[in-house]
């Protein structure tokens, strides 16, 4: 609860700070205290994460539901890694061209910044294009169940 919204107020202030100009005293100091917000924000959000895979494996092998669960959630550790991979590379290394090039190579890590944002883009798009038999929209036999019997409702008030 307290995670996204402190790192949304680190990026506008990032921003702010970004377009105010390194003229205002101590500029350097609270870009990187910004940018240090922000990872850690990204590895408070990662934690929960990597805690409930370990958590169902111990459970998965007496409980079903907590097997599902955990496949589920290891489908989807490929498209954790990407996010992962994309933030931790925006965040750092994009931050890393900008601090160690000269001025008339700051156009790397615009550059750099561009180019993961178009991959990320494009591996997102491919993992999760229409397909007939979508591996991460499969629905278990509860939920199709449910969405069944909600269908059927409907069907039945009209």
């Amino acid at each position: 609860m307290i995670v996204i919204p402190l790192q949304v107020l680190a990026n506008v202030a990032s921003v702010v700070i970004g377009e105010a100009g390194p003229f205002i005293k101590d500029w350097v100091t609270w870009n990187q205290v910004f940018l240090l917000i922000d990872i850690i924000c990204c590895c408070a959000i990662i934690f929960p994460i990597v805690w409930s895979i370990r958590s169902l494996r111990e459970t998965s092998k007496t409980d079903g539901k907590a097997a599902r669960n955990l496949a589920k959630l290891t489908l989807f550790r490929q498209f954790y890694i990407v996010v992962i991979g994309y933030l931790y590379f925006t965040r750092i290394v994009v931050f890393a061209l900008r601090t160690i090039s000269a001025y008339k190579y700051q156009w790397v890590s615009n550059a750099a910044e561009e180019i993961a944002s178009l991959a990320f883009y494009l591996v997102i798009f491919y993992m999760f294009r229409p397909v007939e038999r979508n591996l991460y929209f499969v629905l278990d036999e509860e939920e199709e169940e449910a969405a069944q019997q909600i269908l059927q409702d409907e069907e039945f008030e009209l």
